[in-house]
Formats: C-alpha cells, structure tokens, sequence
C-alpha cells in the first residue's frame, strides 16, 4: 500500500521547462558577468542557475530511466 504523504512526480513538461528557464538564467548571467566588471551578484546567479539546470537534467534523466 502507497503512502499517502508520497509526493506526485512531477510532469515532464514542467521539468524541460523549468531547465530551460534555468540554462536562460545562467547564460544571462554569465553575460551579465563578464560585461559588468565581474561583478559578484551575477556570477551567483549563474553558478546557481547552473546548478538548477543540472537537478532539472539529473531529474529528467531518472524519469526517462523510469517509463523504460
């Protein structure tokens, strides 16, 4: 018998839309970084967003494992 405190996955279309806000993110403030004299705040947010992108990634990967 399920758990009824088991979350819902999460749908596949928030996940690839949710990496490509992130993957947007990080490019953004990649540029924002290099164009603005190294400033701090946006190499933050492109190290953050970066990180994002890889959870969204990690997290598609293990639900097209799963419906194999």
């Amino acid at each position: 018998m399920e758990d009824p405190n088991t979350p819902r996955p999460v749908s596949l279309i928030v996940l690839i839309v949710g990496l490509i806000i992130a993957l947007a993110l990080a490019i953004w403030g990649g540029l924002q970084f290099l164009n603005s004299g190294h400033s701090l705040g946006y190499g933050v947010v492109a190290g953050v967003s970066i990180g994002a992108a890889y959870a969204f990634l990690k997290q598609i990967r293990m639900r097209r494992n799963d419906e194999e």
